[in-house]
């Protein structure tokens, strides 16, 4: 398991990646809280195969809460990292919004637990491993 720190500025999934290829790991989960200066969070359509976007900016509150952030990843035979990671955010009203995280940046910061699984996530999740 590696504890990790994303401080303000970092960007998601970009940063969790180098850590990922940093620290040489093969495949796992991760869970995270903490926070996010804007998102953008989708949902997967599957008619159409693609993703139905929205982006939420945290404006004058500051940060948007991240509640739970889960996701998997693993290294794909091609040597680049695979994230697959979901979300669940609050605003300064409570309301909650989820989904898909395609990309977010980090305000004050985020906690991130990588738990290591190793190579099996490449033999059982093969639909990941192409790039």
């Amino acid at each position: 398991m590696k504890a990790v720190k994303l401080e303000e500025g970092s960007i998601l999934p970009d940063t969790i990646e180098r850590i990922i290829l940093e620290e040489r790991l093969k495949g796992g989960f991760m869970i995270g809280i903490g926070g996010l200066k804007k998102a953008e969070i989708g949902y997967f359509n599957p008619v159409t195969s693609t993703y139905v976007t929205e982006f939420i900016d945290s404006g004058e509150e500051g940060m948007i809460e991240v509640v739970s952030l889960v996701g998997n990843y693993l290294l794909r035979s091609n040597g680049t990292v695979f994230t697959h990671l979901h979300v669940t955010l609050s605003r300064r009203d409570l309301g909650v919004k989820g989904g898909h995280l395609v990309r977010g940046v980090v305000r004050p910061h985020i906690e991130i637990f990588l738990v290591e699984v190793g190579e099996e996530l490449k033999k059982v999740f093969r639909h990941r491993d192409v790039g």
